[in-house]
């Protein structure tokens, strides 16, 4: 079936309130035609009716921002916004795809939260109750609460951490940061099951799973992400054998 076009005014209009996410306080008309690629007679037909919605404003010295509406929509949306329904299919693709385990746990303070898990359909897998507190310690997932950052994505590849054995002796897991608004690190990604198949199983591959996942997610959440989801970078961490957790 082909793809159904967009109408070109709601379109235009759409790319014109997009120049002010970056968070630029008011825009000429000028900055608006050079970001969008629209011609100045164009951009004015446009604003002229954003303004009368309501969406943006004309200030006194000419220049444009955003108009009360977008404020009620934006307190709308996380009025309404439910992370599980968000959330939840991610990881239920993700565990069919993987056939391991996925879950996604938050910081808090000093220990990781699993907020929502979804268990492989193996019989043989690695099972925890969502909403389980424990420790933020050297696992995968601890990790990445710990230390990841948005530059990371940028910085020689998006990070995957992968660890062994040390949560508990016969499980293994790999794990990647998600990011929401701004960049901020909402939360963690893990894929996780027991030790010898994980150690069997192409690790590149269920990286970029995991990755393309967390990626599908941050997009929602907000995360200003390039179209390209990046390489998975791999970093295992000590296990258990080795003497360190």
């Amino acid at each position: 079936m082909p793809k159904t076009q967009g109408v070109a005014a709601v379109q235009r209009a759409l790319a014109i309130l997009d120049t002010f996410v970056a968070g630029a306080g008011s825009r000429s008309l000028a900055d608006i035609a050079k970001i969008t690629g629209l011609a100045k007679p164009t951009v004015m037909r446009s604003l002229v009716s954003l303004d009368e919605a309501g969406y943006v404003v004309r200030l006194s010295d000419g220049r444009y921002a955003l108009g009360a509406k977008t404020f009620q929509l934006g307190t709308t949306y996380r009025a309404n916004f439910n992370l599980e329904q968000h959330v939840l299919p991610v990881l239920q693709r993700l565990s069919q795809e993987t056939l391991e385990s996925s879950a996604f746990h938050v910081r808090e303070r000093d220990s990781r939260l699993c907020l929502f898990r979804v268990d492989s359909p193996q019989l043989v897998r690695d099972v925890a109750r969502p909403t389980n507190l424990a420790p933020l310690d050297l696992t995968s997932t601890g990790q990445v609460l710990r230390t990841a950052r948005w530059a990371d994505r940028t910085d020689g590849g998006v990070q995957v951490f992968v660890s062994s054995g040390i949560y508990d002796a016969v499980t293994a897991s790999l794990s990647t940061a998600v990011f929401g608004h701004d960049g901020a690190l909402v939360g963690a990604m893990t894929v996780s099951g027991p030790i010898e198949r994980i150690r069997q199983a192409d690790l590149q591959a269920l990286a970029s799973r995991l990755t393309d996942a967390s990626y599908r997610l941050s997009l929602v959440l907000g995360a200003p992400l390039p179209r390209e989801v990046g390489v998975p970078r791999i970093i295992s961490l000590p296990s258990a054998e080795t003497g360190s957790s």
